[in-house]
Parts: C-alpha cells; sequence; structure tokens
C-alpha cells in the first residue's frame, strides 16, 4: 500500500523521506530492487498530500538512476497520480560523488516554475534519497542552475519526517496582480499555507485575495466583490463571485482584462487547474468589459511585463 507523506515547504524544502530514515517497527522492508517513486498527487481532491508514491521494481541489471528517473517521467497506473514532468525532459548526465547526486536535465524542465518546480523538485528528491549513498540531490539543466529555485541542494539534514496530518504544508505559489503602472500583469512568489481545512487552489486563492506586498503591483478585485465558493472538476477551477464583481469592475477594458487574467493566470499555475471559469452569484456572464467569460478561461501569460 503507498504511503501519503505530508510536505511541509517553507524557505528550504522540508521533505518526508522514508527512505532516508529508519524503517519504523512492524514495518515489512521492501524487497531487494524496490523502490517508491514519488508523483504529484495534486489531481486528488481528498489526498491529504501533495505527493503520494507507487512501488516500483528496477529491472534486472538496469542502473538505479536511469531507471528511477525513467519511472519518474512515466505517467503511472495509479488514479489520481501524474507525473510532475514536461513532456520531453530527458536525463542528459548524472554523477553521485561524496553522497551528492548530481542530475543534468534537458531544457524542458526549464519550463517549470512555482508550484509544480516545487512538487518536481520534491518528487525527485523524495525518489533518489532512497538510493544507497544518496545524501542530497543536485539538480541542473543543461549544465546550469535554475536560478529562482530557493534550494539549489537538498541535504539529508533539512529532511524531516512528519506524520503528522494536521500539520500545515506550505508549497511556493505564483501570484498574478496587475502593475500600477498599468502597464501589464506582474507576479510575486508566495509561501502559502495549506491546511487540512483548504484545498491547495482555496489557499492560493486566499493567499491572492491578500494583495500584493509589492508596491510595483496592485490589488485588483472590485471593492465589494466576494468569493463564494472555489471547486475544481476535470481540470476546470470554478470560481463563484459575489455580485458586486461584475457590478464595480473597473470601466477600462484593459483594467478588465487584467483583473481577469491576474486571477486566472494564478488559480492557472496549479497542476491540476487547466482553466477557470468565473460565476457571479451562481449565474455565467456572457462577457465583462469585453473579456468573454462564457467559456472556461485558459491562462495568458503573455500579459507579464518585466
Amino acid at each position: 500500500m503507498n504511503q501519503r507523506r505530508l510536505l511541509a515547504l517553507a524557505g528550504a524544502l522540508l521533505l518526508a523521506l522514508p527512505g532516508c530514515a529508519p524503517a519504523s517497527s512492524g514495518e515489512s522492508p521492501a524487497p531487494e530492487g524496490t523502490y517508491q517513486v514519488y508523483y504529484s498527487a495534486m489531481g486528488d481532491e481528498d489526498a491529504p498530500a501533495a505527493v503520494d508514491s507507487a512501488a516500483y521494481t528496477l529491472p534486472e541489471d538496469a542502473p538505479p538512476v536511469p531507471a528511477l528517473l525513467q519511472a519518474l517521467l512515466s505517467q503511472p497506473e495509479q488514479a489520481g497520480l501524474s507525473s510532475p514532468f514536461p513532456a520531453g525532459v530527458r536525463l542528459l548526465d548524472w554523477t553521485l560523488e561524496e553522497g551528492r547526486l548530481h542530475l543534468d536535465l534537458s531544457e524542458q524542465y526549464n519550463g517549470l516554475s512555482g508550484v509544480n518546480l516545487t512538487l518536481a523538485d520534491c518528487c525527485i528528491a523524495l525518489t533518489f534519497c532512497q538510493l544507497e549513498g544518496v545524501e542530497a540531490v543536485y539538480v541542473t539543466v543543461e549544465g546550469h542552475e535554475i536560478p529562482y529555485r530557493q534550494s539549489q541542494l537538498l541535504r539529508g539534514e533539512d529532511v524531516l519526517l512528519s506524520g503528522a496530518e494536521e500539520e500545515p504544508v506550505y508549497i511556493q505559489a505564483e501570484l498574478w496582480y496587475p502593475k500600477a503602472d498599468g502597464s501589464g500583469l506582474g507576479t510575486e512568489s508566495r509561501q502559502v499555507r495549506k491546511t487540512e481545512d483548504a484545498t491547495l487552489p482555496q489557499a492560493v486563492l486566499s493567499a491572492w485575495l491578500e494583495g500584493p506586498s509589492s508596491e510595483a503591483l496592485e490589488a485588483c478585485l472590485p471593492e465589494g466583490a466576494q468569493v463564494h465558493e472555489l471547486t475544481v472538476t476535470d481540470g476546470v477551477c470554478t470560481v463563484n463571485l459575489s455580485a458586486g464583481f461584475a457590478a464595480n469592475a473597473p470601466a477600462d477594458p484593459e483594467a478588465v482584462r487584467r483583473m481577469v487574467y491576474a486571477l486566472v493566470n494564478t488559480l492557472g499555475g496549479l497542476e491540476q487547474i487547466d482553466a477557470v471559469r468565473l460565476l457571479a452569484e451562481g449565474e455565467a456572464l456572457d462577457a465583462l468589459g469585453g473579456v468573454p467569460l462564457e467559456q472556461p478561461i485558459v491562462p495568458d501569460t503573455s500579459l507579464e511585463r518585466d
């Protein structure tokens, strides 16, 4: 049976790595050559953690590192799990020296950011720290570090076992807001706290509603607008807002566009969300300020301005 582990990410990654700690009494050791490969569980709303694992047995005589990475890149058979890696990611090279496993991946890995990068990094660390002799994992892309990754090296001493599901989960999310000068959208990264009382999309939306910390960005939900409900079904996130969302929307069509896509891009940055549907008092809106709303809206990152 797979074991779900709660992740806490605050500053440096704090990961629940069962393979990096002694097995508790009563647990049967896994057969030789069998490992837990970790995948995203974001598609399962009932999952108590952001990742879950599936048992994988190495093919006979297969080198463990390339075989485990291939398993990570493949879609698992277990319902609710998915590989967090973009299509086309390949292992270019790897070395293991003095307890540090260096994985050099192809350029597609650079397409990850925010929560998705955090999940992918977690799955790599959780999986490879089970290997004998691996104390830390160092990931590069085409020989270069990802500059916006919070922690370049995941060390054994940074790992904490956590079986307490009431503890909060912190995940780095990318929040989108209109730029104060009206030139487009900007982003800021924030540690979002998820508890068992809220799903990750709900936690990210709550963080977004708090507004930006940077003076170069501005909050954009109209005065009097409130969020009644947020649900995710088959990749579509439905946000039911109060009547004030439409009634008090900006008169400027471009300001409306920035407001809509700031919300859509923020929620659409989560792995389980492909598009966002906006409702007002449970009713569909045809359009708002020239922005069509009758269909779910796909994120548009081209609105970001430096």
